[in-house]
């Protein structure tokens, strides 16, 4: 009944998991492929990015955030967070959204 119970963690052993666990406590903060520090869900990213993704947008006649975040080298969550940003701003306009993607046109091509 029962079976082998569980050896106990050595001193040296508890020790090294501790300072791990206050390693991953004092790093929140994570980089994105941008190089841009993300905090949580608060996104940044630097201007110069923003204007090459406004040319590729001008360029496009529809884009969609997998086609931006492989073109841009971002994360499809960057890229959803900008080009819904640039649709707010009145730059692209969202022509079909769907429970997993969106679809956004270019209203000056």
């Amino acid at each position: 009944m029962g079976g082998v119970s569980k050896k106990p963690i050595s001193n040296v052993e508890k020790r090294i998991k501790k300072q791990q666990e206050e390693q991953q406590k004092t790093s929140k903060k994570k980089s994105s492929k941008t190089g841009s520090e993300v905090i949580s869900k608060n996104i940044q990213i630097s201007d110069d990015m923003i204007r090459k993704i406004q040319e590729e947008i001008k360029r496009e006649k529809m884009i969609t955030p997998y086609e931006l975040a492989t073109k841009s080298n971002i994360t499809i969550s960057v890229a959803k967070r900008v080009l819904k940003d640039l649709s707010s701003q009145g730059m692209i306009k969202e022509s079909f959204r769907n429970r997993r993607t969106a679809v956004y046109i270019n209203p000056q091509a």
